[in-house]
């Protein structure tokens, strides 16, 4: 479109130089702003996409449960070779939506439970209680778990040499219940919450650190 700037990737054959922004067809100046406002926006910006890779994943867990029959709460089911691909998806979006509200090195903001609006806080608690214990780490709650049993056969006559079995209990995925708040409705709730903050960043960026210093001050850079 003209009179806009233009988004696309040439590389210049000789000189290996990367042009990614145009206007009317020609490279525009680029120049990289480092502030703090500026990292927290990067930092925003990472976290909407780590949300919309969540939704990605949810929606393709439905995609593939399509055929399958209708449930609700805990998932184990017997159709393995589904549901190991639905199990890995589950855990890469618990993971995923855990870590837009943790402190990660080279992030300098993160998500606070008091952004959660409140209607979708009680699931969002129990994602958390998921992601702890079930895709991060093992073992606090009745999650997951394993019992071990002697197995011993009832005979009125003769012996049978008992046999330990371990008897392993790990859902797949967790469904909503009717009228429950469901995974997706969080995340994105959260991502509207996210792309504001994104907007009011860039407003506050234009306006506080770059109009101010003029249009010769970042030519010159």
């Amino acid at each position: 479109m003209k009179n806009t700037v233009q988004v696309k990737e040439i590389v210049e054959p000789e000189s290996g130089k990367i042009h990614r922004y145009y206007y009317n067809g020609k490279p525009c100046k680029r120049v990289m702003v480092d502030t703090r406002l500026s990292k927290q926006l990067a930092g925003y910006v990472l976290i909407e996409k780590d949300l919309r890779s969540v939704i990605v994943w949810l929606k393709e867990i439905d995609s593939i449960r399509a055929s399958e029959p209708s449930v609700s709460g805990s998932v184990h089911a017997i159709n393995r070779k589904t549901y190991n691909v639905i199990k890995g998806l589950f855990v890469a979006a618990l993971t995923f939506y855990g870590k837009c509200f943790t402190r990660c090195e080279g992030r300098p903001v993160k998500l606070e439970r008091k952004q959660v609006e409140e209607k979708y806080r009680l699931k969002h608690d129990q994602l958390q209680n998921y992601r702890n214990n079930f895709a991060a780490h093992s073992g606090a709650t009745d999650i997951e778990n394993v019992k071990i049993a002697v197995i011993i056969p009832r005979l009125k006559k003769g012996y049978v040499h008992p046999e330990i079995y371990s008897e392993l209990n790990q859902p797949d995925f967790f469904v909503a219940k009717s009228g429950e708040v469901d995974f997706i409705d969080v995340v994105e709730n959260m991502r509207a919450v996210v792309l504001k903050k994104i907007q009011l960043l860039n407003e506050k960026i234009m306006k506080e650190e770059i109009l101010p210093q003029g249009l010769d001050h970042w030519m010159k850079k």
